[in-house]
């Protein structure tokens, strides 16, 4: 009688990456594992798939047709359902000054279409000062986040007709945070996509993920390198997209409180927290809060830390932050 015996078979532990195009950024996936490369293939799937349901420049999107929607109730997909009420939900903690229902004044500053499309771009430099308009006045919107309401037991969305919704961000870091779910457990990985991470445990011999923080006036350079482990971190900006609108330099970062682009000091903001979404959604909070009122409030949040990039070229940052930092240098160091 002949026997066979079956060898276990070993599978090596590997290094791979994919990298892709979607929600109009640069997303790069690395993964430290036992597997081969098609998980990532399926986070790039999943990624696809989320901008057909969220973008607002996508035309038949499922986030446009609710925005064109005039029905009282619109029935949305789960994915479309989930990131509207966490959108709501990021809304209420931080008492709307982070409000997904802006996009009309959004579109009325003049970003109505994808950034690149937009005529005259006009890059922030250290010589240009951070426009604002500490002359408008408070708004008193009829309608705001607090209009939008969700039928859990229907999956139903429902809004005041004309009230837009805007997931932006919000929605990319919600994006990260799928795939980061996707990935877990198959070992050491990161998800990058255009500065929205979820970094999972650490590569082989190493404390942490080594990230570089862009500086805002230099892009061929980096002022800041951090070490991060099971983190989030997003950064958000006004010194990139920025154009002309008749007379005026508009940003993308829109104050609910004025429906103008916010007045601030603060140049960028880059913020470390459980989740991809809670860092995206507190960085704009401070951008729009300004340096000082920023730090004091990201000062009193639980498990999140944040650093600053103010308009004078001075990088301020919270208290625990310092573990992460690895290094700093306000004026910049070569890439």
């Amino acid at each position: 009688m002949t026997v066979t015996v079956q060898h276990p078979v070993i599978t090596r532990w590997r290094w791979n990456r994919h990298h892709f195009r979607a929600m109009n950024t640069n997303v790069y996936t690395t993964l430290f594992s036992q597997t081969d490369d098609a998980v990532l293939h399926d986070v790039e799937r999943l990624f696809a798939s989320y901008e057909r349901r969220l973008s607002r420049f996508l035309p038949d999107s499922e986030l446009s047709r609710l925005n064109q929607s005039e029905a009282d109730a619109f029935k949305a997909s789960p994915t479309l359902f989930s990131a509207v009420e966490v959108a709501l939900w990021a809304a209420q903690v931080t008492g709307g000054l982070y409000d997904p229902t802006v996009l009309k004044q959004l579109e009325q500053a003049g970003y109505d279409r994808s950034f690149e499309q937009i005529a005259t771009p006009l890059p922030l430099s250290e010589t240009t000062a951070v426009s604002g308009h500490s002359d408008a006045p408070v708004l008193q919107r009829a309608c705001t986040f607090r209009s939008v309401e969700l039928n859990y037991a229907r999956q139903e969305i429902s809004k005041p007709a004309g009230v837009k919704i805007d997931l932006g961000g919000m929605g990319k870091g919600w994006t990260v945070d799928r795939a980061a779910d996707r990935l877990q457990g198959l070992g050491p990985f990161m998800v990058n996509a255009g500065g929205d991470i979820f970094a999972y445990q650490s590569p082989p011999g190493e404390k942490g993920w080594a990230i570089e923080l862009v500086h805002p006036f230099n892009p061929e350079q980096n002022m800041a390198q951090l070490l991060v482990n099971h983190r989030a971190v997003a950064t958000s900006t006004i010194a990139r997209r920025r154009w002309q609108n008749g007379e005026r330099v508009m940003h993308h970062l829109i104050d609910p409180r004025t429906g103008q682009p916010a007045d601030t000091d603060a140049v960028s903001v880059t913020v470390l927290a459980e989740r991809t979404v809670l860092a995206e959604v507190y960085a704009k909070v401070v951008l729009i809060l300004g340096v000082e009122r920023g730090l004091a409030y990201l000062q009193q949040l639980p498990g999140v830390e944040g650093l600053v990039y103010s308009a004078n070229a001075e990088i301020v940052f919270t208290r625990g932050m310092t573990k992460y930092l690895n290094r700093l240098v306000p004026e910049g160091y070569p890439a």
